[in-house]
This record gives structure tokens, sequence and C-alpha cells, in this order.
């Protein structure tokens, strides 16, 4: 779950458009851990791996087999 982790949280600063500031508040990082947290434990319940994860491994599967 860390690269849809990661990719929430870039989204995540976009949309808030919190990009600019030169640090982020306490309260938008733990809102951040709190969030990640939450959606990965939730969606590791029901599938092994996070949703980017799993496009990403459909999408090099045919690398097997090339040679």
């Amino acid at each position: 779950m860390s690269l849809t982790a990661y990719v929430f949280h870039l989204v995540a600063i976009r949309f808030l458009g919190i990009e600019g500031l030169p640090g982020s508040p306490l309260h938008v990082l733990l809102g951040f851990i709190a969030a990640a947290m939450v959606f990965a434990t939730v969606w590791s319940r029901f599938q092994q791996r996070g949703p980017l994860e799993w496009l990403m491994t459909k999408a090099t599967g045919l690398a097997r087999y090339i040679r």
C-alpha cells in the first residue's frame, strides 16, 4: 500500500492547495497519517494489494513473457 499512500498524499496536497506552504502544520500531518492508516486498514480487509499496486502488477504482468 505504500505506492497508493504516497500518491494519495501527493493528490491530497494538490487538492488542498497546501503545496506552497513552507511547512505543513501538525494537524495536516496527523490528518494524512490518520487517513492513510484508516484507508489501508479497511482496504487490506478485502484485498491483498493496494489499488495502485494491483494496477502496476497487471500493467507489468506481461513482462514475464518477454525475454
